[in-house]
């Protein structure tokens, strides 16, 4: 990958297939009752159900990216790893009204708390899905794939914040402004 824009702390990643590189979070739980929740957002613009995600940023792994852009968009904190969990492709609408390719690395994230005040509160909604009906919300197809399978293969969500998970604080990271 080689990088092509630099703003602030964003750093914008063309792949190899001429793609922009994001970065994103599955954030999930499961309750008392055993059952497995997963969190999704709202876009800003359109309002389609989406996992927070975001650019990378200069000088910080891509999982600490999306744990910031999980802070920012959703008001939640956990427990992410450090080993990708998928990526998928979907096509961003710019706000010119073209659109362009991205793919984004997914991390999966045991949450453990959620904010009642975040930075992104009044432009987004948050809501707990059960596995099956996350899916169904998802309009992005290929993540909408990769969580169906997430209904036989439930394991896999612990699985990836098993390996190699970290909790991260963000006292002593810039935000980037968007």
């Amino acid at each position: 990958m080689t990088c092509t824009t630099t703003t602030g702390d964003n750093v914008r990643m063309v792949c190899d297939t001429g793609e922009l590189q994001q970065v994103g979070v599955l954030p999930w739980r499961i309750r008392r009752d055993g059952e497995r929740k997963l969190l999704l957002i709202t876009s800003r613009r359109r309002g389609r159900w989406i996992v927070p995600k975001g650019w990378p940023m200069k000088g910080f792994p891509p999982f600490v990216a999306a744990s910031r852009e999980a802070f920012e968009e959703a008001g939640i904190t956990g427990d992410i790893s450090s080993v990708p969990m998928t990526t998928y492709r979907y096509m961003k609408v710019r706000d010119d009204g073209s659109q362009v390719a991205c793919r984004v690395t997914l991390f999966g994230m045991k949450v453990r708390g959620t904010l009642s005040h975040w930075r992104e509160k009044g432009q987004r909604q948050r809501r707990w899905f059960s596995v099956e009906a996350a899916a169904g919300k998802l309009d992005d197809v290929e993540l909408a794939e990769f969580v169906r399978e997430l209904e036989t293969d439930p394991e896999r969500l612990e699985a990836s914040s098993c390996s190699d998970r970290r909790s991260l604080s963000f006292s002593g990271v810039r935000a980037p402004r968007s």
